[in-house]
């Protein structure tokens, strides 16, 4: 449900399992990637994007639909539009990635600066230390999650950045960050409190199955059905099993879909079925609670925080001319016949 690109392998969340294997020496030649690899495939306002980036952006995207979907999701009916869908998603996480850096040098920050480089260094002679310094093995490591050593380094620089880009915009007021002007919003209408009946896209069944079963959930709220028995009845977010109190929602933190169904609502009502790449939700917005905002006062902060970010970070985005080139057109991953 998180917005923030929640498909693509944060490099800084994979680092532990890259650092399982050693071995012997070998030349660093391994780690330059290839002409081909290096092929500018995009332009992102004054950034060009290297064909590494939106191969490991492409090749996560298909494999998060495979793995959300049973069967063959090629074949048929649905593949040409899943085709269109890969290349959507994947032109809007590249385009996140260097919206990052666009808007940083706004607020005067530098992906040359020495606190990112020296960073970067310290991390990556470390990685190459618990390999043994067997490049190869390090390499073919990183090509389990469709990266090169240059998209590795890419994506910790780009989260590097991300969090000193925020600390900025809390410094310079952008986003609201004192205890009086948090809580204000916090029990303001700034966030909201609801619950869901997710009926997730990954289950093993089919969307015509998943579509038809939240209907007739709904059908049984329509008709005064208890909505918590309900979400422990049929409910697949795990989260709603283990939060009774349900989502304190901020705008900026989960899907934008989500999001505007569940602040269109009143403090009662219940959404009509709600599809988002998390599955078919059932939304119904409840009261806050001043004790439970006080006892969970820096979690929800820091979620606030972050949908700001989010937010500005999305209409930056919009600001930015993106052009593909035509390197892109006979690009296999994008072609049917190449996802069988």
């Amino acid at each position: 449900m998180k917005k923030i690109i929640s498909l693509i392998i944060s490099a800084l969340m994979i680092c532990t399992l890259l650092l399982s294997i050693t071995g012997c020496k070998d030349e660093t030649s391994v780690l330059e990637s290839s002409k081909e690899e290096k092929t500018i495939v995009m332009t992102v306002g004054d950034y060009n994007v290297p064909l590494e980036i939106y191969r490991y952006a492409a090749l996560n995207h298909k494999a998060d639909y495979e793995a959300s979907r049973p069967g063959d999701i090629w074949s048929g009916a649905e593949g040409e539009a899943l085709i269109e869908k890969l290349k959507e998603d994947t032109k809007k996480t590249v385009v996140n990635l260097y919206t990052t850096l666009s808007l940083a040098a706004k607020y005067g920050i530098s992906p040359d600066d020495s606190y990112f480089t020296d960073t970067i260094d310290i991390m990556m002679d470390n990685m190459y230390e618990n390999y043994g310094n067997d490049y190869n093995a390090y390499v073919r490591e990183l090509k389990k999650y469709n990266m090169t050593d240059s998209v590795y380094r890419f994506i910790i620089r780009n989260d590097l950045i991300a969090e000193e880009l925020m600390t900025k915009m809390i410094q310079n007021g952008d986003i609201v960050y004192t205890n009086e002007g948090l809580l204000e919003i916090l029990n303001g209408d700034g966030c909201i409190r609801v619950k869901q009946i997710l009926i997730a896209s990954d289950n093993g069944k089919t969307d015509e199955e998943n579509l038809a079963l939240a209907n007739k959930i709904l059908l049984k709220v329509n008709m005064g059905e208890d909505f918590d028995t309900l979400v422990q009845k049929y409910g697949e977010d795990l989260y709603m099993f283990s939060n009774p109190d349900g989502y304190y929602v901020c705008r900026g933190t989960l899907h934008e879909v989500f999001e505007d169904v569940a602040f269109s609502l009143e403090v009662g009502e219940v959404s009509e079925v709600v599809k988002t790449n998390a599955g078919y939700s059932i939304i119904k917005r409840y009261d806050k609670e001043e004790e439970y905002i006080a006892a969970n006062f820096n979690s929800l902060a820091e979620s606030y925080a972050r949908g700001q970010y989010n937010l500005i970070l999305e209409e930056h985005s919009k600001t930015l001319t993106v052009t593909e080139t035509d390197k892109l057109k006979d690009y296999p991953i994008l072609k049917l016949e190449s996802t069988k």
